[in-house]
């Protein structure tokens, strides 16, 4: 856990709790918990195997690419080459 997080966490325990039912508050929390560990396995469906594998790398690269382009054509305005 980094340190942000830590903070983060510390940050949230010190917040006032709502006014909830307890038994409420644990389905809650059950709800919470069965939801998260579906989203950590792995994807269920074609179309999530696709982005993680192709559509995400992809899109990051082509932002990089975009973004190198740009500085390099502000550093060559700058230095007016």
């Amino acid at each position: 856990m980094s340190e942000d997080e830590t903070v983060a966490f510390a940050v949230l325990r010190l917040l006032p709790q709502a006014d909830v039912s307890p038994g409420r508050a644990e389905r809650l929390r059950a709800a919470c918990h069965r939801e998260l560990r579906s989203a950590a396995g792995e994807p269920s469906t074609r179309t999530a195997h696709v982005w993680q594998r192709l559509v995400g790398p992809a899109l990051i690269g082509a932002w990089g690419a975009a973004y190198l382009i740009e500085t390099l054509r502000v550093a060559a305005a700058v230095y007016g080459f």
